[in-house]
């Protein structure tokens, strides 16, 4: 499968990043694998809740011809020989079906959706292993004050002055980043829509 973007997270980065690009004549696939915090309904029948409903937004975008794969993400990435840009990626529903873009673009928030993991060794990227900020001494990571700002909501992958994923040291030409999966403190909802906005700015800028 070939597109002209493949969007990995269905969050809100994600999806005004796909709005963009599907509205400039791009064909775009967007992987959102569930909810995330921003997805939180406050009630099945409130307005409120239907206007923030995750199943709507995809929908919409499904409508605006945007190739939507619910329930599905992103879980391997094949890199060109130096290193410098994705070749193509996989995904857990589709197997071994190779899916093509001429950019990509990691979306996929931080710890509580998954897009940046943590064991006893490190904090990291789960699909691309992109080089992640994050403090080395695990005794740092937590401020023993409840109410204060913790320093792992900073954790982010690491990104270059044109938003390009950067990994072993080495930009990646093709593939951006957008919304909380970057380093850098937690980001409003305002901050996070603008944020996909720029990455599409970007995207469309290389084609």
């Amino acid at each position: 499968m070939k597109y002209d973007v493949i969007i990995i997270g269905g969050g809100l980065a994600g999806c005004t990043a796909a709005s963009e690009l599907s509205a400039a004549g791009l064909k775009v696939a967007l992987f959102s694998e569930g909810l995330s915090l921003h997805d939180a309904t406050v009630g099945p029948a409130s307005p409120k809740a239907q206007m923030h409903s995750p199943y709507a937004a995809l929908s919409a975008l499904a409508a605006k011809g945007v190739t939507v794969f619910r329930g599905d993400s992103i879980i391997g990435a094949c890199l060109s020989e130096d290193g410098t840009s994705v070749k193509m990626v996989s995904s857990r529903n589709l197997g071994s079906e190779p899916l093509e873009a001429g950019a990509y673009l990691l979306a996929t928030g931080k710890f509580f959706s998954r897009g940046i993991m943590s064991n006893m060794e490190k904090v990291f990227e789960p699909v691309f292993d992109a080089d992640v900020e994050f403090e080395p001494d695990h005794e740092k990571w937590f401020d023993p004050d409840f109410f204060a700002p913790q320093p792992y909501e900073k954790f982010g992958v690491k990104t270059d002055a044109e938003g390009h994923v950067i990994k072993g040291g080495k930009s990646i030409s093709n593939l951006f980043a957008a919304g909380q999966v970057m380093a850098g403190g937690p980001m409003s909802e305002s901050e996070i829509e603008a944020s996909g906005k720029a990455a599409a700015g970007k995207i469309l800028k290389k084609q």
